[in-house]
C-alpha cells in the first residue's frame, strides 16, 4: 500500500505537506494540493485512520485560551488556524476547546484558566497576559500537562510560538525611515500597553530609529488616547513628516482624516480591515504584521506533537512569519 512518505518522496515535498493536502487543510497552496490529490488517486492511496491514530483509546482534550482585542483580525485568524488544524486531526479524536479572554483583563484570563483546569485536560495553548501569575498557577501541574504559549514564553521545556513583535517594530521603523526626508522628524506615539504586543512594537521601533539616527519627536504619551485624540494636534508641526503609532493606529488616522490633518506618512504594526482600507486609500503607506493564522495552526500542531511524541527532535520554538504590506501587496 502506498504511504504518505512515498507520495512526498515522488513529489519532492515534505510528508507534512502531503498530510495537509490529504486532510483538506487551507494552509497549503491550491496547486500543491491538486498535485498531491492527483498522485494519491493515481497510486490508489487509502487513508488508514486506525493506523494513523496509533489505536488511541483515550480521547484528548486541548484548551486554547486566546485573547480578544480591538483588532478583531487577531483572534479571528488565530481561531481559524486552530480550527483548521483540528479538522486535520479529527480522526485522532482530539478536541480543541477555544476560550477567549479580554485583552485588558489579565485577572479574567487567570479565572478562565482556573476553571479550565478544574476538568481533566491534556494540553493547553495560551497567550499569557500576566506571565508570572500564569507560571505560578501552572507550576504544580506542568509535568502532567503539555503546554504551548504564544507571544510570551512560559517554561523553557514547553512549546513556544515567538510572535517576533520587536522585530516587527524594527521593520516598521525601517520602512518609515526610508520614506521620511533627512531633515524631517518622525512623531512617535506611545498608545499604551495591550499586555501582548504594543509595548514590544514600540521598543523595537525606537531602537531602530535611534540606530538610524533619525530625528524623533516623542514618544509622546496621552492618557486615554481614544478619548483625547485632539491632544495629538499639539505635536503635529511642519517639522513632522512621518508618524508611528504602536496601538489604535486606524482610529487615530481616521480621526486625523476627518479634520484634514492626515497629510503625513503613516507606518504601523498589525492588520485588520480598517488598516486595509487606509492602505488602499493611501492614508497609510504600509503596515508590518505577523501571520496570526499560522500562529494558531502551528500552536495546534506543536501541542499535538507533544501529546503523541511524533516530533521529539524538532525545536520547541516556532518563529512567526512577518509580512510587510503596501498597497501593491494587498490581496
Amino acid at each position: 500500500m502506498v504511504t504518505q512518505a512515498e507520495l512526498a518522496r515522488i513529489l519532492g515535498i515534505t510528508r507534512t505537506t502531503v498530510a495537509r493536502a490529504l486532510n483538506g487543510s487551507k494552509n497549503i497552496k491550491l496547486e500543491t494540493k491538486e498535485r498531491v490529490l492527483k498522485l494519491a488517486n493515481e497510486m490508489g492511496y487509502e487513508k488508514n485512520y486506525l493506523g494513523s491514530s496509533l489505536a488511541i483509546k483515550e480521547k484528548k482534550t486541548i484548551v486554547a485560551i486566546i485573547v480578544k482585542s480591538i483588532n478583531e483580525e487577531y483572534s479571528k485568524k488565530l481561531k481559524s488556524g486552530l480550527k483548521d488544524f483540528q479538522e486535520e486531526i479529527k480522526a485522532y479524536g482530539v478536541k480543541i476547546k477555544i476560550l477567549e479572554a479580554d485583552i485588558n483583563d489579565s485577572q479574567g484570563q487567570i479565572e478562565i484558566l482556573k476553571k479550565a483546569l478544574e476538568k481533566k485536560i491534556h494540553g493547553l495553548i495560551i497567550i499569557p497576559l500576566d506571565r508570572e501569575k500564569i507560571m505560578k498557577l501552572l507550576q504544580p501541574i506542568k509535568n502532567d500537562l503539555k503546554i504551548v504559549s504564544i507571544g510570551k514564553q512560559l517554561f523553557e521545556e514547553d512549546g513556544y510560538i515567538d510572535s517576533r513583535y520587536e522585530k516587527s517594530g524594527k521593520i516598521a521603523a525601517d520602512v518609515l525611515s526610508n520614506i521620511v526626508s533627512e531633515d524631517k522628524k518622525i512623531l512617535v506615539i506611545d498608545a499604551g500597553d495591550d499586555l501582548i504586543s504594543s509595548r514590544i512594537y514600540l521598543k523595537g521601533a525606537l531602537e531602530k530609529l535611534k540606530k538610524l539616527n533619525k530625528k524623533i519627536q516623542g514618544p509622546i504619551q496621552i492618557k486615554n488616547l481614544l478619548e483625547n485624540k485632539k491632544q495629538i494636534l499639539n505635536y503635529l508641526s511642519d517639522e513632522v513628516e512621518g508618524v508611528y503609532i504602536n496601538r489604535y493606529a486606524p482610529e487615530i488616522i481616521e480621526y486625523l482624516g476627518e479634520i484634514n490633518k492626515d497629510n503625513y506618512k503613516f507606518v504601523t504594526n498589525g492588520f485588520n480591515e480598517k488598516i486595509r482600507g487606509l492602505i488602499e486609500s493611501g492614508k497609510v503607506v504600509a503596515t508590518v504584521s505577523e501571520d496570526f493564522y499560522n500562529q494558531g495552526y502551528i500552536a495546534g500542531k506543536k501541542i499535538f506533537e507533544a501529546l503523541y511524541k511524533t516530533s521529539l527532535k524538532r525545536s520547541h520554538e516556532y518563529q512567526t512569519r512577518i509580512d510587510i504590506l503596501f498597497k501593491e501587496s494587498l490581496d
